[in-house]
């Protein structure tokens, strides 16, 4: 068997018991090389598609898409479209990635418990960065949401600004520093299905939530923090996006 025929069937079958096939595989240095690298590759290549999918992927995968769609400055005629094309990509692929419904089994989520659970999940990331955010990175990731923040100098230094999941949706959120600590601060579509109350607090945290023309306003820091004053100044300084 020539060089050709041994690697055209090896690529073929590598399994191949034939007489003549196992002869070429085994006798020849060459050949017994090239089988073993072929048998690696083969297995390299069953183990990644077997590969489990991570837990966090079908959030990720809304997010990336909602945060895609263009840009209506009129209207909520971009989150409409987001959330229909969310819709039939996720029940194409598994339905419980998203809640449909309210019932008891799948109740409405409470604001205050979300923004809570969140803050204090980044807290180890959020506590110490620093990422020097300039106002047209602010309003960058606020111009989904509809809004923008009139002056950086206004609110205070922003340290870190980027897109979360919030309660199956996406939102902005911001870190900002307050007069003690560090502040939260949310920007959730107003079409979020949550519970709603005007202000939350446990043993670490408490907040504010405010509603705006297309957006609910949710702050959260640490007890010392005058999280009250901190959403006035905040709320003042954003503005709808025209």
């Amino acid at each position: 068997m020539d060089d050709l025929e041994f690697r055209r069937r090896a690529y073929a079958d590598p399994n191949d018991k034939s007489s003549d096939f196992i002869s070429a595989s085994t006798t020849n240095a060459s050949n017994r090389q090239f089988m073993s690298e072929i048998k690696d590759f083969n297995h390299k290549l069953t183990h990644a598609l077997h590969e489990p999918v991570p837990a966090t992927l079908p959030d990720k995968l809304m997010l990336s898409h909602l945060l895609r769609q263009p840009d209506h400055s009129q209207g909520f005629g971009w989150r409409h479209l987001a959330i229909a094309a969310s819709v039939t990509f996720v029940l194409g692929f598994a339905t419980r990635f998203i809640p449909l419904t309210s019932g008891a089994d799948n109740p409405i989520p409470s604001v205050a418990t979300v923004a809570m659970n969140h803050v204090q999940l980044e807290m180890p990331f959020t506590h110490y960065v620093d990422e020097e955010v300039s106002l047209s990175t602010v309003n960058a990731k606020l111009k989904p949401y509809g809004t923008r923040l009139s002056n950086v100098a206004d609110v205070g230094k922003v340290y870190y600004a980027n897109h979360c999941m919030f309660a199956g949706g996406p939102a902005a959120h911001l870190v900002i520093q307050g007069e003690h600590d560090r502040v939260h601060v949310f920007v959730v579509p107003a079409d979020r299905a949550l519970q709603l109350v005007n202000s939350f607090s446990d043993a670490h945290y408490h907040g504010e939530v405010i509603p705006m023309t297309l957006n609910r306003l949710v702050v959260v820091s640490e007890l010392e923090e005058d999280v009250g004053k901190m959403a006035s100044k905040i709320k003042a300084s954003l503005e709808r996006a025209i």
